[in-house]
């Protein structure tokens, strides 16, 4: 919105005034006051006395109050972060003194004379009408007699009246000068009211009294209440700032005081419009303060009135922001402008016509604002579209016509203000995520380019796409094209009307004034001065929107938008001769340019010779010669008089190091381009497969021809590199015509670099050595070359053509075009040569640049003789493995071998002759993991039909798991050393257990009797003697074997094994079966039981804990073979814990005989513990049998002490189990006591069990 005075454009905020905050120093003038200085004449002067409030507590606060300013926010309601809420004031420190605007103007300096020119009296002279300073009524306003509005009285209330008045004063905390001091505040805080109603203005005053840095009052409450009650100042408008706030509770102060001035400012601007309004409503115009007396001078018509209240109205509304009842007073005082009683009837060489239209530009600028504030974006289109026409008609009625550069440069403006109101209202449609964000939405999101109609427009109704708002970027450029507009007409105008008015007759510049509009706009001879004289930069102008069009558009990922508004600014500095600035600018462009790929080559071409004249400005000869090169394709339109030739386009610049230049074909037009096809789709190791390459010149038909150096071929797949040289014993002849087509067999041998010649980049062969031939590389326009070539793949796998290195080496420069090959062809050409030329054969591959190679059948036998089913743990595994050569051809073979399973460690292989699996000769090879393949081991050469024996061997873990052995046989044969052929096989191998086992711990009464505890024995007190003294415990464990193999095992012995102890016990294995020792034969799923007894002593007889023991069982085993060897598998049991200090309960058997058919059961009650202890026992009835024995008795214990308690039983029935259930209770503890089974009994859930064998 340049060109309009500020704040005749600017938003509406509500102005609150600090007084007596920060320096004293008085402020200097706004440039207002000094423009009207009638505003400060007769203006209420308000100043104070005492010192402002400074120091930290001072700067803390006015920095609180800037921080709000919402000058620089959003024109909107939404709220943001300089806003009080929804709503946002402007603030003026003014220190301590401040003038508000006089209501009314000084009264006229003189009067007509009392007398007539007869002699007689005149009526007695009235006191004038005196009317505001701004008023058309008033003599001295700029506007008398007959002007509408004036950007003053906008200043007046956004600058010099405001809606709120916050003084600060200093609060002392010397107890000493506190009256005093409060006093002296009473004084000038009712000397400030009195000044302020005095004014007429209905101004809120708020006080604030900050505490002095130096202390704090211990009693403000008090005062400040005192304070308040002296001056009659309402308690929401006086405020007390304690002393030492931190930043966050300033803030927190200054938000408190701005909300409670909001709804006072609000009425203040209400207030202004009812008298606003009231003033609208009379029914007569005013008279003036004195009526106008020269020329054809008359006052303001009734109509102008109108327009001049209804600004008035919906200026007040836009301080309230209520923006619905700002746009519809703006559009009646828009509409009662432009009617033919105001606007028409102004003369368009008056000075009043460019203020009319200054001041409809206004209201049309705050119309768009009020619509889109209000999101009413249609609308807003169509107001500024309706606007523009209304104008264009007046100016071609009465004005200069729409013809000129006064015309165009206010178009330029009228579509920059809406591109500059869209970006401070911040149209939520619009809204830009910032990309600095790393949250998806950020970056996924894409901003409209458009806004949808409102709802006012109904959803059938078809609208054009200029009637919808489109985002900044839109009017920007709209801009730019009517500032080039502006510039051609500029740029038009005859030498005579450019000269500066001092250098012209008076009747010249008269002429002048009639044929340009210069309404907002320099002068003809500033537009476009003569040489030697300033004239307007256009070119910044343009350079600058050009910049912010083109981020608009970049923003919203218009990328082909952006591109333009680039290339136009770097158009512009190359018209005014910056020429390296337009080459950072439109470097980047041509290089990226999305043109080519739509097919824009009117476009391209354009930028390719703006790109070439800053290239040739600078001297930049790899930027040259890379454009020379697109500029010589026939896709752009040839300029006639240009010559065609790479080889000059260096000629006349003076460049001491060679250039060299690398460019990508898909970043330039095609000059020449490649398509390369195989002749098959797959093939096998060894065969050849079949392949061309053909190169189609795109030239201009009068350019030069191009001599290639060289032609480089990029394949993947294991296929060395192909470079074709150029070959000039190979020419073709000179008299070709367009469209014909060359057919060379290419042969390749390994390249031998040789001196002076220059070679691809470097990353077109990055591993291997390249393989070179030669052909004729002199390309005319619109001709062909196929070249034929046939490759012997040594490696199975996919073999994809790339690219293709295109290389000029010239003297003067060199030149490398990378081709990306295509693979997405559905047809191509295959090329043969025919008895009377070439034909042309279709062929249907799907990916015409890839083959795929086929590994070469192997014919090497790879078998596994006496490979198992399944192996065991910890099991030594021998696997035999047979190599058989069935080639024709002897044969040089390695092995590699791997193991691939979940498990965490691999065994360790050996590799060994089967025949002598101990021998010195092993190979071993080393721990390896999971699926890693071991290194080769080499057979060496194998001859026809020969069969050689190796062998692995490793050490199975003791965990159970399942290996895919892969065995890999690498050989080629002796004839083709190159050619590597591979064989593999899989076997599967299971790892089980031989064997499982379950355990059973069991308690015995041990025979020995029980230290005594009141009994003492002799010690040695000479030497120390280190023997357990503790109660000792006999315990028994069972173990039961079950087969899980395949085959029948031979188990050879077996010991238990104490592993460890936990606490200060001993343990030592006494017995075990006689069959744990002897040789016996388990057989596939059968089972045996093997017994082991053990005695455990606790060292001391204090000691109560319980104690941990773990066991393993050795097993010694092996399968039933003579080779087979011992195997040794260690079984853990489970970890048995006693209970030392506990008392407990063993039941053992004594069985019947054959004269006697009762059952003798013992019942052993232990007590290890230190105290004495009672037990009550009680024996159940059964039917199953009669017992001998106390069926309940208690029996005491003294500590460290046993007791056998013995029933006779008489079952009822034999074969059969029984179950005495006699209850133990320990009467002390109140616990019931367990009875365990020792002896040839067992205890399950139901409690004792014993057999009674048959009769």
């Amino acid at each position: 919105m340049d060109g309009y005075p500020a704040h005749y454009v600017s938003h509406n905020l509500p102005l609150v005034i600090l007084f007596g905050l920060g320096s004293t120093d008085p402020k200097p003038r706004d440039n207002i006051e000094e423009q009207y200085p009638l505003l400060q004449e007769k203006g209420i002067y308000i100043s104070s006395d005492l010192p402002s409030v400074t120091g930290s507590a001072g700067q803390e606060l006015l920095d609180c109050f800037h921080s709000f300013d919402a000058k620089d926010a959003a024109w909107n309601n939404r709220p943001g972060k300089a806003k009080m809420g929804a709503m946002g004031f402007t603030y003026r420190n003014v220190g301590r003194a401040f003038t508000l605007p006089p209501h009314k103007a000084k009264p006229p300096s003189a009067f007509p004379s009392p007398t007539t020119e007869d002699g007689g009296l005149r009526r007695a002279s009235l006191t004038p009408i005196l009317h505001s300073p701004l008023s058309p009524l008033s003599s001295d306003s700029p506007l008398y007699p007959d002007g509408i509005m004036s950007s003053f009285w906008f200043s007046k209330h956004q600058w010099l009246l405001p809606s709120a008045l916050v003084s600060f004063f200093n609060f002392s905390v010397d107890p000493n000068s506190s009256i005093l001091q409060d006093n002296k505040l009473k004084t000038e805080i009712n000397a400030l009211r009195t000044s302020i109603t005095s004014s007429s203005y209905k101004i809120r005053l708020i006080v604030v009294l900050v505490c002095e840095d130096s202390g704090t009052d211990p009693n403000p409450i008090e005062r400040v209440a005192n304070i308040r009650r002296a001056t009659s100042m309402d308690s929401k408008y006086l405020f007390y700032v304690p002393s030492r706030l931190s930043i966050i509770e300033t803030q927190a102060f200054v938000g408190t005081i701005l909300a409670s001035i909001q709804p006072s400012c609000l009425e203040y601007y209400r207030d202004l419009s009812k008298h606003a309004r009231r003033k609208r409503n009379r029914t007569t115009v005013p008279l003036p303060t004195v009526p106008p007396i020269y020329g054809t001078s008359q006052t303001l018509s009734s109509q102008g009135w109108t327009v001049r209240y209804e600004t008035k109205l919906g200026f007040f509304a836009e301080f309230r922001q209520e923006m619905d009842a700002a746009s519809r007073n703006y559009e009646t005082a828009y509409e009662s402008l432009l009617d033919r009683d105001v606007f028409e009837s102004i003369a368009s060489w008056s000075p009043r016509f460019d203020e009319t239209r200054l001041l409809a530009d206004v209201l049309a600028i705050r119309i768009l604002r009020c619509l889109l504030w209000t999101g009413q974006t249609t609308s807003a289109v169509q107001s500024w579209s309706n606007h523009r026409a209304l104008i264009q008609d007046l100016v071609n009625r009465k004005g200069k016509g729409s013809g000129t550069y006064g015309w165009e440069a206010w178009e330029a403006r009228w579509s920059a203000i809406m591109a500059e109101l869209i970006d401070k209202v911040d149209v939520p449609i619009f809204h830009v995520p910032d990309q600095t964000i790393p949250s998806e939405t950020a970056l996924s999101e894409v901003p409209d380019i458009y806004a949808i109609p409102e709802k006012a427009f109904s959803s059938d109704e078809r609208l054009p796409p200029w009637d919808l708002l489109h985002h900044e970027g839109y009017w920007l450029r709209r801009s730019a094209q009517k500032t080039k507009a502006r510039r051609k007409l500029a740029l038009s105008m005859p030498k005579g009307d450019r000269s500066s008015p001092g250098q012209s007759p008076a009747s010249q510049i008269a002429s002048k004034s009639h044929l340009y509009d210069t309404y907002l706009c320099p002068e003809p001879h500033e537009e476009y001065g003569l040489p030697g004289h300033t004239s307007f930069d256009h070119g910044a102008l343009l350079i600058d929107t050009f910049r912010k069009a083109a981020g608009q558009f970049s923003q919203r990922h218009q990328n082909r938008a952006a591109t333009r508004m680039e290339f136009e600014m770097a158009r512009e500095y190359m018209r005014a001769g910056r020429w390296e600035e337009a080459m950072d600018l439109i470097k980047p462009l041509w290089q990226n340019l999305s043109w080519r790929k739509e097919g824009w080559w009117k476009l391209v071409e354009e930028i390719s010779w703006a790109v070439r004249a800053c290239a040739r400005h600078l001297g930049d000869g790899e930027v040259l010669v890379a454009v020379e090169w697109e500029l010589l394709s026939n896709s752009l339109t040839p300029r006639s008089s240009w010559q065609y030739d790479i080889l000059k386009c260096l000629d006349g610049l003076d460049i001491e190091e060679k250039p060299i230049a690398t460019i990508p074909c898909d970043s330039t037009a095609p000059s020449l381009s490649a398509v390369f096809t195989f002749k098959a789709t797959e093939v096998r190791v060894g065969e050849p497969m079949q392949a061309q390459l053909t190169i189609h010149s795109h030239l201009h038909p009068d350019s030069a021809a191009i001599r290639l150096s060289e032609i480089a071929l990029m394949l993947e797949g294991g296929i060395p590199g192909l470079v074709i040289a150029d070959d000039s014993s190979q020419r073709a002849p000179l008299d070709i015509t367009k469209g014909s087509t060359f057919l060379y067999h290419i042969t390749f041998d390994e390249a031998s670099k040789e001196p002076g010649t220059a070679s691809p980049p470097p990353s077109m062969f990055d591993t291997t050595k390249p393989l070179s031939g030669s052909a004729d590389l002199i390309f005319f326009p619109g001709i062909d070359k196929v070249f034929f070539f046939t490759i012997v793949p040594r490696h199975a796998g996919e073999v994809v053509a790339c690219r293709v290195c295109l290389g000029i080496r010239e003297e003067q420069f060199d030149l490398n075009i990378i081709v990306p090959l295509r693979d997405h062809i559905s047809r191509t050409n295959w090329w043969l040569q025919g008895q009377t030329g070439l034909l042309r054969e279709k062929l249907d591959l799907e990916h015409p640049c890839s083959i795929v190679v086929r590994p070469k059948p192997p014919k090497i036998q790879i078998a596994f003789p006496g490979l198992r089913k399944a192996y065991y743990t910890d099991e030594t595994v021998e696997i035999k493995v047979e190599v058989t050569n069935e080639e024709r051809e002897d044969t040089d073979v390695g092995l590699s071998v791997q193991l691939i399973s979940n498990a965490q460690n691999v065994p360790m292989i050996h590799w060994t002759s089967p025949s002598y699996p101990e021998s010195s000769n092993n190979t071993a090879i080393d721990s390896v993991p999971s699926g890693t393949i071991t290194p080769e081991h080499s057979l060496g050469r194998l001859q026809s039909s020969a069969t050689r024996s190796k062998a692995l061997m490793f050490q199975a873990s003791s965990e159970t798991a399942e290996y895919t052995l892969e065995l890999k046989a690498h050989y080629h044969l002796v004839s083709d050393p190159h050619t590597s052929i591979v064989k593999a096989e899989t076997k599967e191998l299971i790892f089980m257990r031989p064997f499982d086992s379950n355990f059973e711990f069991k308690p015995h009464v041990h025979p020995d009797p029980w230290p005594n505890y009141f009994q003492l024995h002799d010690v040695d007190y000479g030497r120390i003697v280190s023997k357990s003294t503790g109660i000792i415990q006999e315990w028994s464990v069972t173990a039961k074997f079950t087969s899980f193999a395949l085959e029948p095992l031979l188990i050879q012995a077996m010991y238990l094994i104490v592993r460890e102890i936990r606490h200060d016990i001993s343990c030592q294995v006494v017995t075990s079966d006689d069959a744990s020792q002897t040789a016996i034969t388990l057989d596939p799923t059968g089972s045996i039981d093997r017994d082991f007894r053990f005695i455990i002593q606790d060292a001391a007889l204090e000691d109560r804990r319980p104690s941990t023991l773990r066991f393993e069982l050795e097993v010694l085993w092996k399968l039933r073979s003579e080779s087979a060897k011992a195997i040794t598998t260690f079984m853990p049991l489970p970890h048995l814990t006693v209970p030392l200090g506990e008392p407990r309960v063993l039941a053992s058997v004594q069985k019947q005989t054959i004269l006697s058919p009762l059952v003798h059961v013992l019942y052993t009650l232990e007590n290890p513990s230190m105290h004495l202890l009672t037990f009550q026992l009680s024996m159940d009835s059964s039917e199953d049998f009669a017992f001998s024995g106390p069926k309940i008795v208690r029996v005491q214990l003294l500590p460290l002490t046993r007791h056998t308690v013995r029933y006779s039983l008489l079952p009822a029935r034999s074969s059969t189990w029984i179950r005495p259930n006699l209850k133990v209770v320990d009467i002390g503890f109140g616990k019931t006591l367990q009875v365990s089974a020792a002896g040839s009994s067992k205890s399950d859930k139901l409690g004792l069990a014993i057999w009674i064998d048959a009769e």
